[in-house]
């Protein structure tokens, strides 16, 4: 099963210019076709890697840290262990110290495996689209169906995570995050039973008008008391690199409301425990662009991380996602500070609320550029 890894790693800020030029310049360059022989500019090949599905490197805000401070973000998805991934992680830069020398307490390769697992974020919910597929297996279309049998067995356990989650979060919230998450999802018989049973359903607007303020062109601004904007507008910024290849990449930091930070956790069980049980090969909640995906609470629970490798543009991403897991999204966002009144049914304030959130990746890479959700299903159908 594919792995992932989620680095935050502060930046000492006398270094933070020449990292932001040096990522760029990766980003700019993903596959080292402009490396010439002897050149001495520091670059990652992940074009060498054999385990690395996605990878990419933001830098955000450290609000933590002390004003104007930066954080650097690291995320990956890896096949096989940790050790093995950053070993070949290592192998494949060609300057470790001019990137991660610009990070506090990073002292050199040999204490590098003790500098990521400090800094390494756990997962809140992570869903994988097709949980058995390798680099190579994908790349080489070796791959199989999931047979039926192994999916039931995968399925079982998740009496348990009810359970778990109960105890951690309490029912009230696992129960009203779990029936918020189902609201719109009549479309399966028995989520539109549990619906009709408890009198579940999607709460009435708020207004028939979108809250989107007209005006577009004015920088991202914090959009309530308590929410924070995650990254500043730097000089030659990369933008948000999408649209470059097959698959674009989304990382989405809010604030969360402290008073909310169990309904947070009990979303995020429910979620884990549907991709992990029971989200068939390819598929989650209906969606079929999603390679990775994965939720988490960080800075102690202040802040939520969404970080996801999908198919496609953002527009129709985020339009199938509100189409298909409307009131999924709300159960997600609605303890963060800056979420439209009316949620993701306000779909322009929504989609604004997500782009003033996203932090920009200056390096993204994709082992499979060319392979779409779709075409890997149809090659295990073969």
């Amino acid at each position: 099963m594919p792995q992932c890894l989620t680095v935050l790693a502060p930046i000492l800020p006398a270094k933070e210019p020449a990292l932001r030029e040096l990522l760029r310049a990766i980003g700019d360059d993903i596959n080292g076709k402009d490396i010439s022989a002897g050149s001495t500019r520091p670059h990652i090949f992940f074009v060498r890697s054999s385990r690395i599905h996605f990878a990419r490197f933001a830098i955000l805000n450290d609000p933590d840290g002390g004003p104007h401070r930066s954080r650097l973000l690291f995320t990956s998805i890896y096949d096989g262990s940790l050790d093995d991934h950053l070993h070949e992680l290592v192998s494949i830069t060609s300057d470790m110290n001019a990137i991660w020398g610009a990070c506090e307490g990073y002292t050199g390769i040999n204490e590098f495996r003790s500098f990521i697992e400090a800094r390494a974020q756990e997962p809140a919910a992570y869903y994988i689209a097709f949980r058995d597929r390798t680099v190579p297996s994908i790349a080489s279309a070796n791959v199989h169906r999931e047979h039926f049998l192994l999916r039931a067995l995968r399925a079982a356990p998740i009496v348990v995570d009810v359970v778990q989650a109960v105890a951690r979060n309490g029912f009230g919230n696992v129960y009203h995050g779990t029936s918020r998450i189902l609201a719109s999802l009549d479309r399966y018989p028995l989520f539109r039973l549990f619906n009709w049973i408890t009198g579940n359903h999607v709460p009435p607007l708020k207004s028939p008008y979108t809250s989107l303020v007209l005006d577009q062109r004015a920088p991202f601004a914090p959009l309530g008391a308590g929410d924070e904007i995650p990254t500043r507008v730097a000089t030659g910024s990369p933008a948000l690199r999408e649209d470059a290849v097959a698959q674009n990449q989304l990382t989405v930091v809010t604030a969360i409301d402290p008073a909310r930070i169990d309904r947070v956790r009990a979303v995020m069980a429910a979620i884990n425990s549907y991709a992990t049980r029971l989200a068939p090969p390819g598929s989650l909640i209906g969606i079929s662009t999603i390679h990775f995906a994965r939720w988490l609470v960080i800075d102690e629970g202040r802040r939520l991380m969404f970080v996801s490798d999908y198919d496609g543009s953002w527009e129709s991403y985020i339009d199938e996602f509100a189409e298909m897991i409307l009131t999924g999204l709300d159960a997600i966002w609605e303890t963060s500070f800056g979420m439209p009144p009316d949620g993701a049914r306000d779909l322009p304030a929504f989609k604004r609320f997500l782009r003033s959130h996203q932090v920009p990746s200056d390096v993204f890479f994709a082992a499979y550029p060319a392979e779409t959700v779709l075409n890997i299903a149809s090659d295990r159908a073969r």
